[in-house]
């Protein structure tokens, strides 16, 4: 039995995290609710470790001790972080491949060595671990009517990396030293790291954004034929969190693609329309 204090605790990391996913969760009926909560929380903790680490902290220190207290929390043992206590039931219950979340771990460990990517195939490889193993985590908890379902899961997850990636191109790199643009699109284009570094939205900056602008929305379009393939009642809120985060890249292309005076995010008015908009074509 997962406590109410872990539910909650759960909950607002994915509230002060994930506004785009916590919108689109709280539609999937409460037993899924929670467990989405649980899984976000879990799959955070280590990413905050990387992304944003304590001063004198040592993040590769932080993620092994994890992973060694999720490995026994997952083999029945009882440890003391609740969190991990919650997601073994999570992972028993929904019949979760436990590999999908060593997957994920050692993609956050993989960010402690690697800040570069040479080819679009190289970040796939870690696209895989960090994103498209939660799309099907996911799909065992909401539950699919074809096993076909995975592949598209992992296609939405990728999509959504990606965005995140275009979004986060200044933070990235300014607070972590890391640039997940793979470098031959970034040489096809004759952008620099220096461009980057100087924040220069210059007209081959802007061709590289288009470009892999197209490619996410490939990767959305494509990933919509599988959200069919859902239990019914996970169908509304997943489609709602692919609309949400694809909205991302209309306000890239809103501000000019400069993502480098400000974060680009929806307003609140922008979301209520997405919601209804999507509801109303369910």
């Amino acid at each position: 039995m997962i406590s109410t204090d872990t539910i909650t605790s759960a909950r607002n990391v994915e509230k002060k995290h994930g506004t785009s996913y916590y919108i689109a969760t709280l539609f999937f009926p409460k037993e899924i609710k929670t467990a989405v909560f649980i899984l976000y929380a879990f799959v955070r903790t280590p990413d905050e470790f990387v992304d944003n680490p304590d001063p004198h902290s040592n993040p590769r220190s932080e993620i092994t001790q994890w992973k060694e207290q999720w490995i026994r929390a997952y083999n029945g043992e009882q440890v003391e972080n609740q969190l991990l206590q919650a997601t073994a039931d999570i992972f028993k219950k929904y019949k979760i491949p436990f590999d999908l979340s060593i997957s994920f771990i050692d993609a956050m460990m993989r960010d402690t060595t690697q800040s570069r990517y040479t080819t679009y195939t190289d970040l796939q490889s870690y696209m895989y671990g960090s994103a498209e193993v939660v799309g099907m985590m996911l799909t065992y908890i909401i539950g699919y009517t074809d096993p076909h379902a995975f592949s598209y899961a992992q296609k939405l997850g990728e999509a959504m990396q990606l965005t995140n990636f275009l979004r986060d191109i200044e933070e990235d790199y300014v607070k972590r030293d890391r640039i997940y643009l793979p470098t031959e699109d970034m040489n096809r284009y004759h952008v620099t790291e220096s461009m980057i570094r100087n924040k220069e939205v210059t007209q081959e900056f802007i061709d590289l954004m288009k470009y892999e602008i197209t490619r996410a929305r490939k990767l959305f379009r494509e990933a919509e034929l599988g959200i069919c393939m859902l239990s019914h009642n996970g169908q509304f809120p997943v489609r709602l969190a692919s609309r949400l985060y694809e909205k991302i890249l209309d306000k890239i292309e809103q501000e000019q693609y400069d993502i480098f005076n400000k974060r680009v995010r929806s307003t609140t008015l922008e979301k209520i329309w997405l919601i209804t908009k999507t509801y109303a074509s369910h």
